[in-house]
C-alpha cells in the first residue's frame, strides 16, 4: 500500500506540471540551503518556482502523465530513471526570463546544471537547454529588431540633414567673419 503522503506529493508534482506546461529539471550537488533560497528568490521574481523533489516520485508523476500524453511517454523513455539530486523549476507562460535568470545564477554556482527541459511541448536535453538559456530573451529580441528597423531610418534622416547642417555652419562662420571685419 502506497503512503498517502507520497501519493499527495506525486499528485502535487503532476498538478504543477499540468498547470505550468513548461518546466526544467535541474541537478544540484552539495548546494547549500542559502544558495537554494537565493535561487528560489531570484526565480520567484521572474515568475517561476523551484521545488526539490525525490527522483522516484517525479518518475511516478511522469508515468502518470504518460498515460494521457504521448510527449511525456517520450520523456519517460529518454530520461528515466533519474540519478543525482533533482529540483523541478516550473515556469509561467513566458519561460525565457526565468530560464535566463537561472542560467546567470549557475554561472556563479557551478554545482547546478540542467538535466532536461520541456518547453512548448518539446523535450530538450541538458545541452540543448543550456543553448536555449544562452539566447536573448523575447524582450531583448524585440528591442533588437526595433533598433535594427530604426537604425537605417535615423541614418537616412541624418544624411539628409548633414548638408543643410554643414551649410548652416558655413554661413554662421561667415557671419562671424563679417562681424569681425567691420
Amino acid at each position: 500500500m502506497a503512503d498517502t503522503k507520497k501519493i499527495a506529493t506525486v499528485n502535487e508534482i503532476t498538478d504543477s506540471i499540468n498547470k505550468s506546461k513548461n518546466f526544467a529539471l535541474i541537478k544540484f550537488e552539495k548546494t547549500s540551503h542559502q544558495t537554494l533560497e537565493a535561487l528560489r528568490k531570484q526565480l520567484r521574481d521572474s515568475d517561476a518556482k523551484i521545488k526539490v523533489l525525490k527522483n522516484s516520485l517525479f518518475a511516478k508523476a511522469i508515468n502518470k502523465l504518460a498515460l494521457t500524453n504521448k510527449i511525456f511517454n517520450d520523456l519517460k523513455v529518454k530520461f528515466l530513471p533519474i540519478k543525482d539530486n533533482s529540483a523541478l523549476i516550473t515556469f509561467k507562460s513566458d519561460w525565457s526570463h526565468p530560464l535566463k535568470a537561472f542560467y546567470n545564477f549557475i554561472q556563479k554556482e557551478k554545482s547546478m546544471t540542467f538535466k532536461f527541459s520541456f518547453f512548448d511541448n518539446q523535450i530538450y536535453d541538458d545541452q540543448s537547454t543550456l543553448k536555449i538559456a544562452q539566447l536573448p530573451t523575447k524582450d531583448e529580441l524585440i528591442a533588437k529588431v526595433i533598433g535594427g528597423l530604426k537604425s537605417p531610418t535615423s541614418k537616412f534622416v541624418y544624411s539628409l540633414k548633414f548638408n543643410i547642417n554643414k551649410f548652416v555652419y558655413i554661413l554662421k562662420e561667415q557671419s562671424k567673419k563679417g562681424v569681425n571685419e567691420k
